[in-house]
């Protein structure tokens, strides 16, 4: 499962629909499982309901969920969470620095961070994938 040496989440602010900015320093001692998507990608939007059931379902306090987008274009990212309903930490990257950041070449991404905001894993399960949700349920 562990895929990448330990690595801090990039000190970045991003935004909520409202334009509030938040950093990642609020999901301390907390497990932290992001998905990294567009509202112009197509796989990203497969993804979404998935990620919205894994949320719902899930049992595990110590794990909190977050959702990136890497529009550029606000408009289309607060369309798209008004057409899919997205509830949960939804937070706009709007210059895509996350993606450099983090090497990330290729979308949808998920990733998981411990709780101390390290990475543990850059390319986790997908929710869509069975095991994610086993996975996450056996983090303490």
């Amino acid at each position: 499962m562990y895929t990448i040496d330990r690595a801090p989440f990039p000190d970045i602010t991003f935004y909520d629909s409202e334009g509030k900015g938040h950093t990642f320093e609020e999901f301390k001692g907390y497990y932290v499982y992001i998905d990294i998507w567009a509202s112009w990608c197509v796989p990203c939007c497969k993804e979404i309901p998935h990620l919205q059931k894994l949320e719902k379902e899930l049992r595990n306090p110590a794990v909190k969920f977050l959702s990136i987008s890497i529009d550029r274009n606000e408009k289309s990212w607060k369309k798209k969470i008004a057409e899919m309903d997205l509830q949960g930490n939804q937070w706009l990257n709007k210059n895509n620095e996350i993606s450099s950041r983090l090497n990330i070449t290729a979308i949808p991404r998920f990733l998981l961070y411990d709780k101390d905001g390290q990475l543990i894993n850059i390319d986790a399960f997908r929710p869509s994938n069975p095991q994610t949700k086993e996975m996450l349920e056996k983090l303490k």
